[in-house]
C-alpha cells in the first residue's frame, strides 16, 4: 500500500511516534487530532456538516490546529469541506471504509522511527536495529488496520461521542453488520 505523510507546516510538526517523558511510543498531535476528527464526523448524523469550531470545543483543542487537520484530511479524501454559512465538515466515506492503521499510515508515514540519514552513522546500511524498528513500525500499523471508523463507533466510544455531540443513541443509524 502506498500511503504518503501530510505534514503540518510550522514548529507544530512535531515527529511521527515519538518518545514521550515516560519513553511510551506517541502518535504526533496532528494524528492525535485527525483521529478525534474522524470519530467525531463518524459519530455525527451520517452526510450532516459540522464546524470545526464545534469539534474543537467538543474536545477542547485548538481551533486552529483543528483546521489544519481538517485541510489535510480533506486533501487526503478522508473528509469534505465546505465553505460559507451552511459549511462545515463531514467524512467523505462510510466510517466501515476508513481503516485506522491506514490513515496513522498516511499521517505520520512509515519508517520514520529512526533516521539513518542523520549522522553519518558509520552502521548505515549494516544496521539490525532499523530493520528491528521498521519491522515493529509495520506491525503496529497492521494491528491497527484490523479496525475500522465503524468498529471503534460500534463500542462505548461511539455512544461517549454522541452524547458529546448531543445526539441521543437511537439516532446512531443502523448497527454495524
Amino acid at each position: 500500500m502506498g500511503y504518503r505523510r501530510i505534514p503540518l507546516s510550522g514548529s507544530e510538526g512535531a515527529r511521527a511516534a515519538s518518545p514521550g517523558e515516560d519513553g511510551a511510543l506517541r502518535l504526533s498531535l496532528y494524528t492525535d487530532l485527525s483521529l478525534r476528527l474522524l470519530l467525531y464526523l463518524g459519530a455525527a448524523e451520517a452526510g450532516a456538516w459540522t464546524t470545526t469550531p464545534a469539534v474543537a470545543r467538543t474536545f477542547g483543542v485548538s481551533l486552529n490546529h483543528l483546521q489544519k487537520v481538517a485541510r489535510g484530511l480533506t486533501a487526503s479524501g478522508y473528509i469534505e469541506a465546505r465553505q460559507g454559512r451552511a459549511g462545515g465538515v463531514r467524512l467523505a466515506r462510510p466510517p466501515a471504509e476508513v481503516r485506522l492503521g491506514a490513515v496513522v499510515a498516511e499521517l505520520e508515514g512509515l519508517g520514520c522511527l529512526t533516521e539513518c540519514g542523520r549522522g553519518p552513522c558509520p552502521l548505515a546500511g549494516r544496521c539490525l536495529l532499523k530493520s528491528a524498528l521498521d519491522a515493529a513500525e509495520r506491525g503496529f500499523i497492521r494491528e491497527l488496520d484490523r479496525f475500522t471508523l465503524a468498529d471503534v463507533l460500534a463500542s462505548p466510544t461511539g455512544a461517549a461521542l454522541r452524547a458529546l455531540i448531543g445526539r441521543a443513541p437511537d439516532d446512531a443509524g443502523p448497527a454495524p453488520p
